[in-house]
């Protein structure tokens, strides 16, 4: 009968850890977080001063909207707005590496050897840390874009 209840008190002792142990810890663990809808939309964006890239800015007008989704210790994810503009980065490479999806509009980039490429909305890519060329936004552009923290 020892045996038997020592058995049962090691088996209760078991199931509580495994049981009650990673519900505990889960606790602690940081939530999921959902982007705001409406921001995607382009709805509440803020505006980036007009001089904020005029160093760089080659065409069209920069009136520019954005929104900080979510900021993390790593990554940054943001909304991105601007009017029919074109960037010229061979003095202001990018920093940090950019995965960005179109949300809307036509993006062109246009590496510094000349060669082109075109994103459509539901289109992504990655912008690797460096990138030198030019940025064609057309139409209503907006993507949704993550950042890698310096």
């Amino acid at each position: 009968m020892q045996h038997s209840r020592m058995f049962n008190l090691k088996f209760i002792c078991l199931a509580c850890f495994y049981f009650f142990v990673p519900y505990s810890l889960a606790a602690d663990s940081p939530a999921p977080v959902r982007l705001d809808q409406d921001k995607i939309a382009g709805l509440d964006l803020t505006a980036i001063p007009p001089d904020a890239y005029i160093d760089i800015l080659e065409a069209g007008e920069l009136n520019m909207r954005v929104a900080t989704l979510f900021e993390g210790a790593e990554l940054r994810v943001s909304i991105f707005e601007s009017t029919p503009a074109i960037t010229n980065h061979r003095t202001r490479p990018t920093d940090v590496d950019e995965f960005v999806y179109v949300l809307s509009g036509k993006l062109i980039l246009t590496e510094p050897n000349g060669t082109s490429h075109e994103y459509l909305p539901g289109d992504s890519l990655v912008l690797p840390i460096g990138y030198r060329g030019t940025w064609e936004m057309q139409g209503n552009y907006r993507e949704l874009v993550v950042l890698m923290q310096k």
